[in-house]
């Protein structure tokens, strides 16, 4: 995907981002809910460029697009934030605001990546060389191939990747570090300041994004974890590609680790009281509906769910 919106789209997104800050006034009138409406449905591009602000502030407050407006009008009246402000911040964000930086934040280029995910959602992609790539749970890659190498870039998330057979050599860069594979089948995911390589099949060298020359080789059934700065210790494996099945499989995994996984596929805030964190779990779960399995938890499990709001749940002990 290149960089340059064509005008139409840049045009589109500014006035989404307007009708947005308008419509997250609290003194915004019937009136112009229905002109914002009529916009939204004259052509494709103002419902592609409204998606786009949704999705953005969905991944800022954690919660689905449709409660959108609501929860940002009140971190903006917390913030004191007013309409201009807000708008000024959306654009930037989006790419739209004439600002390089915001353009080339990382949340922004997660918005403008080639393929992404929204929290819950796996998806399967096969790319032009046949390799196979699948997103986990609100992932964002770039795909860039030319005649000398394939390179994914991962800006957040996780991705499986079985490579196709190609001539030329097959990357996969984060923001830590950049992985080569030798005919492979591996997994790559992102943690904050970290990156987390798992393979399948084969092997990946694997090297640091400050210290390039540093390098690992990772072989099957070993995974390593790295910042841009150092290696951590390599290790046998401890999780596998279930998930691109749509399911969670633990072996004798603490409660805490198995809610921490979930997290990832539901929207809202999932807390572990203490004293049960460390019960072991063994089982597989549904990811696409991370709330029944926690009931299947709490059926086979001391434990039992505390709803404080839709999007604020906490496992207690029963």
């Amino acid at each position: 995907m290149s960089h340059t919106l064509p005008p139409e789209q840049r045009q589109a997104l500014k006035m989404a981002a307007q009708w947005f800050a308008l419509l997250c006034d609290e003194n915004v009138t019937e009136h112009q809910r229905q002109q914002w409406q009529a916009w939204h449905q004259q052509n494709e591009d103002h419902r592609w460029a409204w998606q786009r602000v949704e999705a953005l502030q969905s991944q800022l407050q954690g919660v689905p697009g449709k409660f959108s407006y609501r929860t940002l009008d009140q971190a903006g009246r917390q913030s004191t934030l007013d309409r201009r402000t807000l708008l000024k911040s959306l654009l930037l964000l989006l790419g739209v605001g004439g600002s390089w930086l915001g353009f080339q934040s990382p949340l922004g280029r997660e918005l403008r990546a080639d393929y992404r995910t929204a929290t819950g959602e796996i998806k399967p992609i096969v790319l032009s060389d046949g390799s196979q790539l699948v997103l986990n749970t609100a992932s964002a890659v770039d795909v860039r191939y030319s005649a000398e190498k394939r390179l994914i870039l991962l800006h957040s998330g996780e991705i499986s990747l079985i490579t196709g057979r190609d001539d030329r050599p097959f990357w996969v860069e984060s923001r830590q570090g950049a992985m080569r594979a030798l005919g492979t089948h591996f997994l790559v995911r992102e943690n904050d300041d970290q990156t987390q390589l798992t393979v399948l099949e084969h092997a990946v060298e694997a090297q640091l994004a400050q210290f390039p020359q540093e390098k690992r080789r990772v072989n099957a059934g070993e995974q390593i974890s790295f910042s841009a700065v150092a290696f951590g210790q390599q290790q046998a494996a401890s999780n596998g590609d279930s998930w691109t099945r749509g399911v969670l499989s633990v072996s004798q995994w603490r409660l805490e680790q198995v809610l921490a996984e979930l997290a990832r596929y539901r929207h809202g805030r999932l807390d572990c009281d203490p004293a049960i964190a460390g019960l072991r779990v063994s089982g597989s779960f549904p990811l696409k509906e991370p709330d029944r399995a926690l009931l299947l938890l709490s059926q086979t499990l001391p434990i039992r769910l505390q709803s404080f709001t839709r999007y604020w749940l906490k496992v207690v002990p029963a």
